[in-house]
């Protein structure tokens, strides 16, 4: 009996810190989700001005995505075979054109919501959040995926429909980076940007 209260009671102390990580980045991603939308509905307007949209997004929801991270990532094997310099500017390139891409997304905010549904531990330190986007005939999923960080949650990965954004950029920065090289791709995003 008492090996079964003690094997109790160190399951549960293997599975509380996780419960906890996972709480605390589920509330990460549903405190950013509240704050825009909620931004959004307060300020109409916004949802007709693309730099005040971009405004907003790089105010409130930038500063919890691991741009290095999301760039390594999307760089792949060709993130080590660049420079220091040209790694600077692919993140600040690819940054902006991230900002953009979730400013457009946003414009469609008005009428839906954002609702957490469950999370998941990938390691110690990494969290997959699952939402979906309501209001609509069907529901959209997304998931964010996260790092605790020494600055706490960070979003590092963001899957629509089970289609990883860094997944989808790494193939096209791959195909750029084979025909163009390192700074192709910065002309190109850069381009991307400019629009």
């Amino acid at each position: 009996m008492l090996r079964c209260v003690f094997s109790f009671c160190l399951m549960f102390a293997c599975m509380a810190p996780a419960q906890a990580q996972n709480a605390s980045a589920e509330e990460q991603v549903r405190r950013m989700a509240a704050e825009v939308t909620a931004q959004v509905r307060k300020n109409p307007e916004l949802l007709n001005s693309p730099s005040q949209l971009a405004a907003l997004v790089q105010q409130r929801l930038m500063p919890h995505f691991d741009f290095g991270r999301i760039t390594q990532i999307a760089m792949g094997r060709n993130w080590p075979k660049t420079s220091g310099g040209e790694q600077g500017q692919v993140t600040s390139e690819f940054s902006k054109l991230l900002v953009r891409t979730y400013s457009n997304a946003l414009a469609n905010l008005r009428d839906l919501d954002v609702q957490v549904r469950d999370s998941r531990s990938n390691s110690a330190s990494d969290v997959t959040v699952r939402t979906q986007m309501i209001g609509r005939a069907k529901p959209v999923a997304i998931d964010y995926t996260l790092t605790n960080a020494s600055g706490g949650w960070r979003v590092y990965d963001v899957s629509v429909e089970g289609v990883s954004l860094v997944t989808a950029y790494r193939d096209e920065f791959n195909g750029v980076v084979s025909s163009s090289g390192v700074s192709g791709l910065i002309a190109v995003l850069k381009q991307k940007n400019a629009k």
